[in-house]
């Protein structure tokens, strides 16, 4: 396949890149340089600086000085940044309590925040052993390990992927004779990282599997974190570093999928700030030997996600790193624990980079086609219950499996997508409608916020059965959608929680971003309502109990865009089913109706189009669809029948 004529990626612009970030970064430190000075939203993490802007720069700072032939000075715009001696006095400083502003003198909480840094810290100062750590007199020696002994006393059971945090510790700890604590590298290793351990590459972030918990931890902490200790300390556990390096080959076999052609990812869940921190463990794992795809091919990955960010605006111009996503963006991307430092989780990617020697093959191989350059596809991934589409150079994400309470938006929409970004923040105070179900009482909104049971299956098709929560009332959903292409059905069995007496259920498209001070065009084609902006369209098509709504628009929210409008069915679903009313847009598209559903039980179902242009004779032809009675949900397309199983009771 012929590849884009844009230029390939190299190492020189990975340095003009890393020198503008270092420049941006240096420049807002304070006199000690423990702590940096930037805009944003703050949070106590930010009182007196941000510690987390210092720490987490140590990530691309230990692995370009890990290189002792490497310069320690980089240039950029006319002025000269030392990496080395700005190293050393983060180190020193940031762990002498003496000085007020180092990282012992931090506002703490009952989950100590720098135990997160502490394992980039302690790895960072591995890294920089023949720099920085051979040159540290005995009393800053003594300084460091105190430090990270004080952050570093595991607590009496592992509950997520925090445990990687004290593995990193005292193994970095180990590394550099200092004392540590083996029982907790073998707890984590031995124990831990086997209960989170869901199977084909995946971790569950939690105590143990069975949360799916499944999101960007498994790279940028569980990956990330496990490649760090085998390059540090795996020579002393051999067979247990090969076992846990084949896992991350596992997680690294569809890695590439994730990504649109253009480099976009798609974007979902919680610390989304740290944005580009994803290319840390595939360029670590292509050095350990345990990327399975071509070096050419991950180069490219590399190029063009960094690119992605750059081109809207991640950066400022003054060379610091947003906490959004993009300049436009929603600060609603941001949670509560990202300072304006924290988005420097992203330097994984430079740690990555910078681990690969200057002659790396990788430098200067050539650029080979992502996969979704090369064609459309479908991954089914059974145990996160994920469903990923490729379309158009473009992918989806189709999530099935739970989400994580007290996120919102960021887990509950039923898909995620490259072209059409996520709104992270709320509409009007609710939860937004874009690719997600809503069931509403007394103009209070309730969206998916756990999940009781799903399936995912070939050809592409997902099933959820899940409550919506609306006051004290409960409702449970079993939802079924079935991608064909550009288009997909969900279809939803609601059954109305006993004390309610009327329930509003809305649908939304998903959100069509658009620039400001310009404007999306409205269109509708048959029973098709559609929005399209520079050539981009979403639209919905009721089948079943809807009927259209107003189009919602809102502005701040989008996780990438700073304008969006979204598509909107609505449906009144009172005591006795609304199958009747739905009568005319069945028969349209000759649905076989099942017999009528218990009184508290409603039957929706909607057509749902995401794509670049729009031509329903192109469509396919959906000739029937509806449930039987054992509860299977069936769709005839094309003359051919799918069928989707029912989940246990």
């Amino acid at each position: 396949m012929t590849l884009s004529t844009e230029a390939p990626f190299s190492r020189e612009e990975a340095v003009g890149l890393w020198s503008r970030l270092v420049a941006g970064w240096a420049n807002t430190l304070d006199d000690s340089g423990t702590r940096t000075l930037m805009d944003g939203l703050p949070n106590s993490a930010d009182a007196g600086g941000s510690y987390e802007g210092v720490t987490r720069m140590l990530w691309g700072l230990g692995s370009w000085l890990a290189y002792p032939e490497r310069p320690a000075v980089l240039r950029w715009r006319g002025a000269d940044y030392d990496l080395e001696a700005l190293t050393r006095r983060a180190l020193v400083n940031g762990c002498d309590r003496t000085i007020p502003s180092s990282w012992h003198n931090v506002l703490g909480d009952e989950k100590d925040q720098r135990t997160v840094e502490s394992g980039h810290i302690a790895f960072a100062t591995w890294q920089t052993r023949a720099r920085i750590w051979a040159g540290l007199n005995e009393a800053e020696r003594a300084n460091v390990s105190e430090f990270l002994d004080e952050v570093g006393r595991p607590p009496e059971q592992w509950s997520n992927n925090w445990a990687l945090f004290w593995l990193l510790n005292h193994a970095g700890r180990k590394a550099l004779a200092l004392a540590y604590d083996q029982e907790v590298i073998d707890d984590v290793l031995l124990d831990y990282l086997d209960r989170a351990y869901a199977g084909e590459g995946w971790y569950d972030d939690a105590g143990e599997r069975g949360s799916n918990r499944f999101d960007n931890y498994n790279t940028w902490v569980f990956a990330s974190h496990v490649l760090a200790w085998a390059e540090m300390d795996g020579a002393s556990m051999p067979e247990r570093r090969d076992v846990l390096l084949e896992r991350v080959r596992e997680w690294m076999q569809h890695y590439p999928d994730f990504f649109a052609a253009n480099g976009a990812t798609v974007e979902f869940g919680r610390s989304l700030s740290y944005k580009f921190a994803r290319l840390g463990a595939p360029l670590w794992a292509y050095k350990l030997g345990v990327w399975p795809h071509s070096a050419g091919m991950l180069k490219r990955l590399v190029g063009k996600h960094l690119r992605w960010y750059v081109e809207r605006g991640a950066l400022r111009a003054d060379g610091t790193l947003r906490q959004t996503l993009t300049e436009a963006g929603s600060p609603e991307i941001v949670e509560r624990y990202i300072s304006t430092g924290a988005p420097y989780w992203a330097m994984q990617a430079f740690s990555g980079l910078w681990s690969l020697r200057d002659d790396d093959p990788f430098w200067t191989v050539e650029e080979e086609p992502l996969p979704s350059e090369q064609g459309d596809y479908t991954r089914i991934f059974a145990v996160p219950g994920w469903v990923l589409s490729a379309r158009g150079r473009e992918v989806e994400l189709y999530r099935a499996s739970a989400v994580r309470n007290g996120y919102g938006n960021k887990y509950a929409k039923f898909v995620y997508g490259t072209q059409n970004p996520f709104n992270a923040g709320l509409d009007a105070g609710q939860p937004s409608l874009d690719s997600n179900l809503c069931l509403s009482e007394g103009g209070i909104r309730g969206q998916r916020e756990s999940v009781e049971g799903y399936a995912v299956g070939e050809p592409g098709w997902l099933r959820t059965r899940y409550p919506i929560q609306v006051g004290d009332h409960v409702h449970r959903v079993d939802t079924t959608i079935v991608l064909l292409g550009d288009v997909h059905i969900r279809a939803h069995r609601i059954t109305l929680d006993a004390a309610a007496t009327q329930v509003t259920a809305e649908e939304g498209s998903a959100a069509l971003g658009y620039d400001a001070g310009m404007l999306p065009r409205f269109r509708t084609s048959g029973p098709w309502l559609l929005l399209s902006y520079s050539g981009n369209y979403v639209g919905l098509r009721p089948v079943k109990g809807y009927s259209a709504a107003p189009y919602s628009v809102t502005s701040g929210s989008n996780s990438v865009y700073g304008q969006h409008i979204v598509t909107v069915l609505r449906a009144t679903l009172g005591s006795v089913t609304g199958a009747a009313s739905a009568g005319a847009a069945t028969q349209n598209l000759g649905v076989v109706l099942t017999p009528a559903p218990a009184s508290r039980q409603h039957e929706l179902i909607c057509a749902v189009y995401a794509g670049n242009g729009f031509d329903e004779a192109q469509l396919p032809e959906i000739e029937q669809m509806g449930w039987d009675i054992a509860g299977r949900f069936g769709v005839r397309v094309n003359g051919a029948i799918r069928v989707i199983p029912p989940l246990p009771a």
